[in-house]
């Protein structure tokens, strides 16, 4: 992962907002938030979205949103912005305006970028506080897949949640400005059996938000079960029946056959919480489950003593004690929104939740549901806490996810790169053993690291990640490597 060139600044007046005043006070400084945002508790900032992986030459849009401090829509902002790019190279259209969607955002289409490597774009509001990083991303000649962001665990007023499932989808899709997103009602909410009648009417809505290449809805719901704790299905299409206890799906065993070929399981807060119940380790595994939930709202579940520990944890039940156990999965992170705000860029999750919301980024060929399927199934994903990263990781040339065979005694060659807006304070390359390599870096670019380790001579199966934490306690997870010897 390259850097790109000095910080050039190409200014920009663009766009128009609505009506009324934004809120705030007046000239009183703001206070650094997350990704170098300033915000005041009871004013706005800027949500600008690009796609991480660009194509040199190639337009892409530039979204952006006014968001209050919480993650809801600003809808009293007026005044104009200005974009400024990282890179001398960058082009925009010849009349650069951010026009106003009638979803609610702002885009700017035909943005092209002619310089390869890691690059920035910054919007402000000229004449007042209101400043925000875009994600970071990076330009190159050519890619076999692009990242794409999305929310797999979230619930409705159908169960947990407390809004109406339309509400979550045009929040996922308008303000969050994700790529896609599962809705995923739970069987037992609010002390009660989930309504499938209510559920299946869902079915509509699920395929007027879904529209491929802009954005993917998926259909999905979780399983919950006092002794194995739950699991999230994610569905290829929407089905026309739920696959509950009450219809005698009752282990995990049995929800696996239940459900449709092309499905996904995902085990959510293994570790467990005060009223969420954590995934006994004997049943992990039985039912092919591919993905595990490392990160939430409601906090870290890679291993005890985190420093966004969950209401309540329970010791053995970790995503490290699984690794320990044998199990193969991918690595996620949810908001599991209870207030129909996935992928909240900022603010509460509702319920429990109390951390920001994370984000899971998918390396997939094209936005459909079934490419998104594909790349989950394959392990082709990372977690994070809540920023859009960069994170690159290859074991021997072969990504993330990927399952080696190798011979006996083989040393590996591990390789991982990290890319933000904020500064890495550390990165580490973890196996069974510990850290193979660590790094603390210093100086001034410390936004964009690589880092690389070779691992101990392969005698056993074992496993090995990237995470890197960033200056504001921000954590990426990337999907282990699974190694065998043969």
């Amino acid at each position: 992962m390259v850097r790109s060139g000095a910080l050039a600044f190409l200014l920009l007046v663009v766009g128009v907002g609505g009506c009324g005043k934004r809120g705030g006070e007046e000239g009183k400084p703001p206070a650094k938030e997350e990704g170098g945002v300033p915000i005041e508790e009871s004013g706005s900032y800027l949500h600008i979205v690009v796609p991480s992986v660009i194509k040199r030459n190639e337009g892409i849009p530039v979204r952006l949103r006014v968001v209050t401090h919480v993650g809801l829509p600003d809808y009293d902002f007026e005044g104009g912005f200005r974009i400024d790019a990282s890179s001398e190279e960058t082009k925009f259209p010849p009349e650069p305006v951010l026009e106003p969607q009638q979803e609610g955002y702002y885009e700017m289409k035909g943005v092209s970028f002619g310089e390869t490597g890691v690059q920035r774009l910054r919007g402000t509001v000229p004449k007042d506080t209101i400043q925000a990083m875009a994600n970071p991303f990076v330009v190159v000649d050519s890619t076999q897949y692009n990242i794409y962001w999305g929310d797999l665990h979230g619930t409705s007023d159908l169960s947990t949640g407390e809004r109406a499932p339309a509400i979550y989808f045009w929040y996922a899709r308008n303000v969050a400005l994700l790529d896609f997103v599962a809705l995923t009602d739970s069987e037992r909410g609010k002390e009660k059996a989930l309504d499938e009648k209510a559920y299946l009417e869902v079915n509509p809505l699920l395929e007027e938000f879904n529209q491929p290449g802009r954005f993917v809805s998926l259909p999905g719901f979780e399983w919950t079960d006092d002794q194995y704790g739950g699991r999230v299905a994610l569905f290829p299409q929407p089905v026309t029946s739920v696959p509950t206890h009450a219809s005698g799906i009752d282990t995990p065993e049995k929800l696996r056959k239940a459900i449709p070929a092309g499905s996904v399981l995902i085990v959510p807060h293994p570790s467990g919480s005060e009223k969420s119940p954590a995934a006994r380790p004997s049943g992990i595994g039985t039912a092919g489950e591919e993905l595990v939930e490392i990160y939430s709202a409601l906090g870290i579940f890679e291993g005890p003593g985190s420093a966004r520990a969950s209401s309540k944890e329970t010791p053995g039940f970790f995503v490290a004690d699984l690794l320990a156990q044998g199990w193969k999965p991918g690595f996620i992170a949810t908001s599991d929104s209870r207030i129909a705000m996935p992928g909240n860029p900022r603010g509460p999750a509702g319920g429990e939740g109390k951390w920001p919301a994370g984000l899971t980024a998918v390396l997939s060929k094209e936005l459909t549901r079934a490419s998104i399927l594909e790349a989950l199934r394959a392990r082709r994903c990372y977690a994070t806490t809540g920023l859009r990263y960069l994170l690159e990781f290859t074991v021997d040339g072969q990504m993330m996810g990927s399952e080696l065979t190798v011979k006996k005694g083989h040393k590996a060659k591990v390789y991982g790169s990290l890319g933000s807006t904020t500064n890495w304070i550390k990165v580490d390359i973890v196996a069974p053993e510990g850290p193979l390599a660590s790094l603390t870096p210093q100086g001034k670019d410390r936004d964009v690291v690589e880092l690389t380790a070779e691992t101990a001579a392969v005698n056993a199966p074992t496993w090995v990640f990237l995470r890197g934490i960033d200056e504001n306690g921000g954590i990426a997870w990337s999907s282990p490597v699974y190694l065998q010897p043969e």
